[in-house]
């Protein structure tokens, strides 16, 4: 345990962590399913246009690469945290940049966006308040 923390202060942040993922993963569910829906398909859209819908991969892929080579890293919580937003935003981009602007890859760009978000489950959120021993013998 970190010093200066008891327990009850460590689940209050963790669950901030947590609302904070909840509440990003259901807004771009409710955003797809409310304004995303309701746009009609393109047809026939030219092979330039086309590739111009897949701008929301970048975002993605700089989420991916924070959320596996950046932010574990990261041991001062508080830093984490904000590694952690900026991860979740940006995946959360892929899938709003899919609704507005993905034309026929629409659904493909969401479901990456909410699969991004998914990968931010912050169930590793807890050892960097309670982080493990380390060395020879590493529970002591």
């Amino acid at each position: 345990m970190m010093p200066g923390y008891d327990a009850r202060r460590i689940r209050a942040r963790l669950l901030v962590w947590w609302i904070i993922w909840a509440a990003i993963l259901v807004n771009l569910c409710l955003l797809y399913f409310f304004l995303g829906r309701s746009q009609p398909r393109p047809v026939n859209v030219p092979a330039r246009e086309s590739l111009a819908g897949l701008i929301g991969l970048i975002p993605l892929f700089v989420s991916i690469v924070i959320r596996w080579l950046v932010l574990p890293r990261y041991t001062n919580p508080a830093r984490a945290f904000v590694v952690f937003i900026l991860g979740v935003a940006l995946a959360e981009a892929c899938g709003i940049l899919g609704i507005f602007l993905g034309g026929v890859y629409r659904e493909d760009l969401f479901v990456l966006g909410v699969l991004g978000v998914a990968q931010y489950v912050p169930f590793y959120a807890r050892q960097l308040y309670d982080p493990k021993g380390a060395g020879f013998i590493p529970n002591n």
